[in-house]
């Protein structure tokens, strides 16, 4: 229980980590519910400090979600309502309208979260017109090959994390991404695949602050991914652009975070930025991962993940973080982040290489993600990732070569069992 009483109770849906322990943080005396799955619970910090906490069922109905919404308000009215994750979404969208609160709509979450229905609503509002549609299978992506084209683009339809996405070529590749694109969807609220051609240019993010409706762009921030699943390797703030192409991208994000309805929050885009076009290729409701929010703190004095915590308590952002942007800063100037991903396949017996990482000129932060123990499989998804190498520089190619020299310090010995269980199933009999 807090101990300064305070009016305002805020209802959090989903956990968010230390986000709680911010918001409160941000309003002294904040009284904090959260309601959330079992899963979060483990990683919710200061639980002590929670008014209450209730936990449903993995699949429990959007219903119960807001039955226990009611039961909360019933006995302790709630006055702000948040969700810090990108999961429960809808169920949050559901709770707002049941208890007249203030979030993003249903339909805006709708179209973050159904990559299909964001292309619809994009392009409804005139500001995109790129093909998509969900497949089920082969014969769907066969018939969007006629429309479209090769190459084609396939990822689950509610994916996260470049898990289960794939580049078609050609009708050869279209067991494999529906093998992957299902295995991506395994454990997701949709196990449809979208697919749509595959959309050429460099690859950036855009990381917004949102406030009645207006929209300001933070910063551009430069993508390097690999080429056979599209997992992001590597990050640089701000992206080395011109001032004009930077702009194009703001307008491009600007005109998608309307049209899909967005009114309040942080929000990370990504797109794909050619000669002639900026292409979204997706939205989300919530600051980026990777480091990104820290990189870009660093460089430009904005703290994207404070400013989520102030709007869910209601406090206005909008001018704080415009004057931050506008502000004269002294330090580096660019921010990366390079990831360890070895291509060795097993598990994890030893990391070395740590305390060499964190002494590299510029080297702000090493994590090791995958701990002794843990298996390594390739470079699948955003979660296989082994260890990371934050560094600041005086220039965009300063920061990425340090972070890069940071992570060749890093080694991983592995073990690798000579009969792989599979193989050895081979040999089985049955009677």
């Amino acid at each position: 229980m807090s101990d300064t009483p305070n009016p305002m109770h805020l209802l959090i849906v989903s956990g968010g980590r230390d986000l709680p322990d911010r918001a409160r943080a941000a309003m002294p005396g904040l009284r904090t519910t959260v309601i959330c799955r079992p899963e979060v619970v483990p990683r919710l910090r200061s639980r002590e400090k929670l008014e209450r906490l209730i936990v449903l069922r993995e699949d429990a109905p959007v219903d119960e979600w807001v039955a226990a919404a009611r039961f909360v308000h019933a006995a302790d009215p709630v006055d702000r309502l948040t969700n810090f994750t990108e999961k429960d979404t809808e169920k949050t969208a559901a709770i707002a309208v049941a208890l007249g609160l203030d979030w993003h709509s249903p339909e805006t979450v709708r179209a973050v979260a159904d990559k299909c229905a964001m292309r619809r609503a994009l392009a409804d509002a005139g500001v995109s017109d790129v093909l998509a549609e969900t497949v089920h299978d082969a014969q769907g992506i066969l018939e969007v090959a006629g429309k479209a084209g090769y190459p084609l683009i396939c990822k689950p339809v509610r994916g996260v994390a470049s898990k289960g996405v794939t580049r078609i070529d050609g009708p050869g590749d279209i067991e494999r991404a529906l093998a992957w694109g299902a295995e991506g969807a395994g454990d997701l609220d949709s196990a449809d695949l979208l697919v749509e051609p595959f959309l050429s240019g460099d690859e950036y993010s855009v990381e917004s602050v949102s406030e009645d409706g207006e929209h300001l762009v933070v910063g551009v921030t430069r993508k390097i991914s690999e080429h056979d699943h599209f997992v992001e390797v590597g990050h640089v703030v701000p992206a080395p652009l011109p001032a004009a192409d930077q702009e194009r991208i703001a307008a491009a994000v600007r005109d998608m975070l309307s049209a899909l309805g967005v009114r309040r929050g942080v929000t990370h885009t990504e797109v794909l930025v050619a000669a002639d076009a900026v292409n979204i290729v997706e939205t989300h409701l919530r600051p980026a991962g990777d480091e990104i929010p820290e990189l870009w703190a660093r460089i430009s004095g904005v703290d994207l993940i404070e400013v989520v915590a102030r709007q869910a308590v209601g406090l206005p952002v909008l001018d704080d973080v415009r004057a931050a942007l506008a502000a004269d800063r002294e330090g580096p100037r660019a921010a990366a982040i390079w990831y360890a991903c070895p291509d060795a396949v097993g598990e994890i017996v030893a990391i070395a290489g740590k305390d060499e990482a964190r002494a590299v000129e510029g080297v702000v932060d090493v994590e090791v993600l995958r701990e002794p123990g843990k298996r390594l499989k390739g470079v699948t998804g955003s979660f296989a990732r082994a260890a990371h190498v934050c560094a600041v520089g005086g220039t965009q190619d300063e920061a990425l070569r340090r972070a890069q020299d940071g992570v060749r310090k890093l080694s991983f010995t592995v073990r690798s069992e000579g009969m792989a269980a599979r193989h050895e199933a081979l040999s089985a009999t049955t009677d």
